[in-house]
């Protein structure tokens, strides 16, 4: 008979009411039950990824051009994967009742929030790791030159997109209503210049103002970290870099927290009835 040592035990109870091991108690969950649904797995990881690797692979040999392709469509994977995805996630999982009964556990609410999001953005985070792989290794773009810079703006444009999620889920009544709840978000997200359309195909003008939508800064900053050039071709030291992004993470951090308090203000735990 094997018995179960009293220290074993307390380091069992310590590490449940830490919020570190609570999140990646979450994480393992939200992976083992996206394993489980074949369906799901191949919507939300393999479809969005190989149809990236298809957008991208006539851009090979064109700097440029092409870290501007990867830029675009890893901004589409962020929308739709992070933001719709999630939407939908926090949505079923409230009707379901399962963040009822997490809430009645140890954990608190900003942990279950953060630990449902995790794998979803992890998910996010591998795809873009994989497609700036094949960009750099199949399609010879150059190698990042400030990857610390646009790690930070990865962060940045996850947060915020799951953040709104959250926010959305309230007037989202169930999964399949996400894609008509979404439908506005996703249009002002990829109004973006740089997002949808590539840039210059607007006025000037329209695209100054467009810019200051939450992937107008997050497209700016993976550019400029990923050549270390500005737009119009001037080449940036690392300071120089971090001095020319400065603006952009300043308007992501506004837009974060924008999102942040629209999320605390209109999150709903309970089930929506009618």
């Amino acid at each position: 008979m094997t018995t179960q040592s009293p220290t074993s035990t307390a380091t069992s109870g310590d590490r449940a009411t830490k919020p570190f091991w609570q999140m990646a108690a979450m994480l393992k969950m939200e992976l083992l039950a996206l394993r489980r649904n074949w369906t799901a797995t191949a919507m939300s990881v393999v479809t969005p990824l190989m149809i990236a690797i298809l957008l991208v692979s006539e851009y090979g040999g064109e700097p440029v051009a092409g870290v501007r392709r990867v830029v675009s469509i890893t901004t589409l994977i962020m929308v739709f994967l992070v933001h719709h995805h999630l939407t939908t996630v926090y949505a079923s999982r409230r009707q379901e009742l399962v963040l009822k009964r997490l809430r009645a556990g140890l954990a608190s609410d900003r942990t279950i929030l953060l630990g449902t999001a995790s794998s979803t953005v992890a998910i996010f985070l591998a795809q873009f790791v994989v497609l700036a792989g094949y960009a750099i290794l199949v399609l010879g773009l150059p190698l990042p030159k400030n990857p610390l810079v646009m790690a930070v703006a990865l962060l940045f444009g996850s947060a915020i997109m799951a953040a709104f999620s959250a926010a959305l889920s309230a007037i989202t009544r169930s999964s399949e209503a996400a894609m008509l709840t979404t439908l506005p978000t996703v249009v002002i997200f990829l109004a973006t210049p740089g997002a949808l359309l590539p840039l210059g195909a607007l006025p000037e003008s329209i695209e100054r103002v467009l810019w200051f939508l939450p992937n107008g800064p997050f497209t700016e900053v993976m550019r400029v970290g990923w050549l270390a050039r500005t737009d119009e071709g001037e080449a940036l030291s690392f300071a120089g870099t971090l001095v020319e992004t400065l603006p952009s993470f300043g308007v992501l951090l506004l837009w974060l927290a924008v999102s942040l308090f629209l999320a605390g203000r209109y999150f709903r735990w309970e089930p929506r009835h009618g």
